[in-house]
């Protein structure tokens, strides 16, 4: 008896399908926490990362793990500067304890504006970093925020978050 071969013409996708492989090369997500909204005062024209207050605290099952990290500032006002050079901004940073792991020097705004004369600009900002602490100690991410050439940053009634995630 001969064997025939049946092609399939497609997959119907409303078809209930069993699989009973592995899958591999994929990251499972283990846990996820976060800060929640968190809405304060934030005001600064120093050009050093600040603290806006804002941070989440995770503990990696394996040292294997990594963790990914979102921070986000819904809204943010950036005014004066016109230093020197004419060049001002504003940048942020994540921070997994006391230690700069994303951000450095990395403008996400910047304005350059050689008249005299005072600049305005409101916008959001997100920052994200896949971190690899190699640790099981609890890991704690914080969200910093600076300005450049005598600006100032007000995030004052804006809403600020972080989200930290471990995969496997």
């Amino acid at each position: 008896m001969a064997l025939t071969k049946v092609q399939a013409e497609g997959v119907n996708l409303a078809d209930n399908f069993a699989f009973s492989g592995t899958v591999t090369g994929a990251g499972k997500i283990l846990q996820i926490v976060t800060s929640g909204n968190i809405s304060g005062t934030f005001d600064t024209s120093s050009e050093t990362y600040q603290s806006m207050g804002c941070n989440v605290a995770i503990t990696p099952s394996s040292t294997s793990s990594k963790i990914m990290v979102w921070a986000n500032v819904s809204g943010f006002y950036m005014y004066g500067g016109q230093g020197g050079s004419g060049d001002d901004g504003a940048s942020g940073a994540i921070y997994r304890d006391s230690t700069e792991i994303y951000g450095s020097n990395a403008r996400f705004l910047y304005h350059r504006d050689t008249s005299a004369g005072s600049m305005e600009i409101g916008m959001p900002c997100v920052l994200q970093v896949l971190d690899s602490p190699s640790s099981t100690s609890e890991q704690t991410y914080h969200l910093y925020m600076r300005a450049y050439v005598g600006s100032t940053i007000n995030a004052s009634g804006y809403d600020r978050s972080i989200i930290a995630m471990e995969i496997a």
